[in-house]
């Protein structure tokens, strides 16, 4: 993800279980700026994407959040301005929350600006996000092997541990959040000495237990699909996944490189990308 990478083109398919299909996506915007993710504002109908629109890790006040219609029309790139590398996004009420570096954004979606920033000093590089259904916003240190929590105001560790190996995307449900791992030991080049794989965490006990796929992969996104599966990305392999509990890969999305932190929308099975390289954000049927 450092500026001005260009985009590795692939080859754009579907495969099903050792079958492969020529697939297109059946809707892509283009014009954004390294978009890294989306969420879907279902009171709305509307798209949210996160323009980094620079590095990683800069504070330079150039990124913003783009806004799109349901049918994937790009309205504004920079809806939302004054942020610097967002990355992560989770709305919950009226409230978009953005990770941005070093603090957490808080957006009112209605009137369309910030509303608050919590700081997050000590952290590397927040990027993941996900709220409960009660409300609870939890963070992840992609560089930092941490997951934050806001709580009274302040951002605090809920949890700091190697075995996180470089958290990305993050997904709670009821008594667990499960993670998109990177792999161990992420270094500046984005490299890593292992597979990533994915965790599931308990939040009663904080227990992690990890989902290792049949492949190597470096998991950026994450969203449960029914009972013990999950789909990811895979931002190296430019693919979307779909993983059951041992691991095995009964689906693959072949997009391209950059494919970074998804939404998908469970009733109309739908998967909306953002593509990092390319400056867009596709849409698939599942």
């Amino acid at each position: 993800m450092k500026n001005k990478i260009k985009a590795i083109i692939v080859l754009v398919g579907f495969t099903l279980i050792g079958q492969v299909y020529a697939e297109q996506p059946i809707w892509s915007a283009s014009g954004l700026k390294m978009p890294e993710s989306v969420e879907y504002d279902v009171k709305h109908d509307r798209y949210y994407a996160s323009n980094m629109n620079g590095g990683l890790m800069e504070q330079d006040g150039n990124g913003s959040i783009a806004l799109l219609d349901s049918k994937g029309k790009l309205i504004d790139p920079d809806w939302v301005s004054g942020l610097h590398s967002p990355k992560g996004l989770a709305l919950h009420k009226d409230r978009l929350y953005v990770a941005d570096v070093k603090q957490l954004v808080v957006i009112d979606v209605t009137a369309a600006k910030i509303i608050a920033r919590y700081n997050a000093d000590d952290s590397k590089v927040l990027n993941g996000i996900t709220v409960s259904e009660h409300g609870k916003v939890y963070i992840s240190d992609w560089f930092g092997n941490s997951i934050y929590t806001l709580d009274d105001g302040e951002l605090t560790v809920w949890l700091a541990n190697d075995a996180l190996e470089s958290p990305n995307g993050l997904a709670v449900n009821k008594d667990y959040l499960y993670v998109a791992s990177w792999g161990k030991n992420l270094k500046e080049d984005f490299t890593t000495e292992t597979s990533g794989s994915i965790k599931k965490i308990s939040l009663a006990t904080q227990k992690i237990e990890t989902i290792m796929p049949e492949r190597w992969v470096n998991l950026d996104g994450i969203s449960l699909y029914g009972k013990d599966k999950w789909l990811v990305s895979d931002f190296i392999n430019g693919d979307i996944l779909l993983i059951d509990r041992q691991g095995k890969i009964e689906k693959n999305i072949k997009i391209k490189k950059g494919t970074a932190d998804f939404y998908h929308i469970i009733d109309k099975n739908l998967v909306v990308v953002p593509l990092l390289f390319d400056n867009q954000v596709v849409a698939y049927k599942l």
